[in-house]
């Protein structure tokens, strides 16, 4: 449920100034900038005040948080009870995109082969990157047979299992593990579906059918043996198709065919 959006909470702190002013709280459901995925938007609200959030980030990784905000009236003060509430729906894209890097990463490596690793990654809640290892550009059949894969596995909407266990657990399981990232003894675990067991923090879906669609839209490449995918979820599909489907129609009117005729039209005017 939506409940894990909005929290009740104490104000710790309230520090700097006009576009530099953080608040501190005891507790919170803003998700702090972190590996990879972008830090939450919302509001903090008292009763003499409410801040618009603008990006949250770690003081104290783990630990502490500090709350980016625009004060949009009143005043927030330390010590004050606080109600603070994160925007759901821009949340739930990040998720979307978040758990998608987890099943493109699999799918990469079903059609490309077990050297595919994972690089990097960005997840905010319009798109996604990842960055993997590859030594040459995908053709648009492998591009085809990632997306093929990858969707097959949200229209199947198997469940996403998010949860902690101990680092010696999430190896007997076989939970992908990154080279040079740092692990503490408890470790969180993604299981996304039945083919995708990776070490992950972030927030995710709790079932694959919820990213929606999964579209490529780019691929290059971003340094020796280092390729970067770009792909959107969710609605994203949907308002590219609708540009695209715009754009034809604009083409068609500008050429006075319809769009079907489209491609006729050009090679007559080519030959």
């Amino acid at each position: 449920g939506r409940e894990e959006y909005e929290t009740k909470a104490r104000v710790l702190g309230v520090v700097g100034a006009d576009d530099t002013l953080s608040i501190v709280l005891d507790r919170t459901p803003f998700y702090a900038e972190s590996g990879g995925q972008v830090g939450d938007t919302g509001t903090i609200t008292t009763e003499t005040g409410e801040a618009e959030v603008h990006d949250t980030v770690y003081g104290v990784p783990g630990q502490l948080t500090r709350h980016k905000v625009k004060m949009t009236s009143g005043t927030i003060s330390p010590g004050q009870e606080a109600t603070a509430a994160i925007d759901g729906d821009r949340r739930d894209a990040i998720r979307r995109n978040h758990t998608a890097t987890h099943i493109l990463h699999w799918a990469l490596r079903e059609v490309l082969g077990d050297h595919v690793k994972q690089q990097g990654s960005w997840v905010g809640p319009d798109r996604l990157r990842f960055d993997f290892s590859h030594f040459e550009a995908l053709t648009p059949d492998e591009l085809a047979r990632v997306e093929d894969l990858a969707n097959a596995e949200t229209l199947a909407n198997h469940p996403a299992r998010h949860y902690e266990t101990t680092k010696e657990y999430a190896a007997q399981i076989g939970a992908i593990a990154f080279f040079g990232d740092k692990y503490g003894d408890i470790v969180r675990v993604l299981e996304a579906g039945p083919h995708s067991t990776e070490l992950c923090g972030g927030t995710h879906v709790r079932a694959l059918g919820d990213i929606g669609t999964i579209k490529i839209v780019g691929e290059s490449s971003i340094g020796s043996n280092v390729r970067r995918l770009e792909a959107i979820t969710g609605f994203g599909p949907l308002e590219r198709l609708r540009a695209e489907d715009a754009q034809l129609a604009r083409i068609a009117a500008t050429l006075g065919v319809a769009v079907d005729d489209i491609v006729d039209a050009v090679e007559r005017q080519r030959s």
